[in-house]
């Protein structure tokens, strides 16, 4: 890195230490506005630290999103901090759409995702299930930071016969509703729920309506259940 360019660095992170982002915004070349801001995020959590020195995973995880080379796609970049920070926890290559996951650690992955002071994904504000074909079911998740104003979208995919994803719901309190429409729906259980049961059926329902298989029972509790509503249009 040149001398000059240094300096306009420099003269950039004053200017957004101050609250001034519309220069920094502006700038077209993608590589300097990312080190730009990598430098303001540096900056900014230098200032908060007085006496005492930051905890470890704090600052070895800001160190790592400086390192990370600069993309303006936060699905590749979070994608890769988690990776290095919870390795082999990819379900697939990462790709600007969201960022695939095994169900493995998800419950650490997530607690982690929203206490890291650095991420601060505080907001779960979509959770969905998808039912992929060829045996697989799938939980999307929606994380927005109100801190630093970026959001991910986490997807995770199980197969029908162990259709089983650790429940966020103690981590995103929304996520309660969430889970179990989406085990009423989709038959995907969420292990840890503290209240597991179906939201919009009846506990005792056959089938989850929302699998491409679901095949709606002929009687429940000796009521016909007619499959054609007649006079819809």
């Amino acid at each position: 890195m040149s001398a000059d360019q240094e300096k306009l660095i420099a003269e950039l992170v004053e200017k957004g230490l101050a609250g001034d982002m519309d220069e920094i915004n502006a700038i077209e070349d993608r590589v300097l506005r990312g080190k730009v801001k990598s430098a303001l995020a540096k900056a900014k959590r230098a200032a908060k630290t007085t006496t005492t020195a930051a905890p470890a995973e704090e600052k070895r995880v800001a160190e790592t999103i400086a390192d990370t080379p600069p993309s303006d796609n936060p699905n590749q970049k979070f994608g890769q901090i988690i990776e290095d920070t919870f390795q082999g926890s990819l379900d697939a290559e990462l790709n600007d759409t969201h960022i695939q996951l095994k169900p493995d650690n998800w419950f650490e992955i997530a607690k982690w995702l929203k206490s890291e002071p650095s991420l601060h994904f505080d907001s779960l504000q979509c959770h969905t299930g998808m039912d992929m074909g060829e045996n697989m079911l799938e939980a999307r998740y929606n994380l927005h930071s109100m801190t630093h104003d970026h959001k991910i979208e986490i997807r995770i995919a199980v197969s029908r016969e162990k259709a089983n994803i650790p429940s966020i719901e103690q981590i995103w309190r929304i996520g309660d509703w969430f889970e179990r429409e989406t085990y009423d729906m989709f038959g995907i259980f969420f292990d840890g729920h503290r209240d597991h049961r179906r939201m919009l059926l009846p506990e005792d329902w056959e089938g989850y309506p929302l699998r491409k298989d679901y095949e709606v029972q002929e009687t429940y509790h000796g009521i016909a259940i007619p499959k054609v509503k007649e006079g819809w249009e």
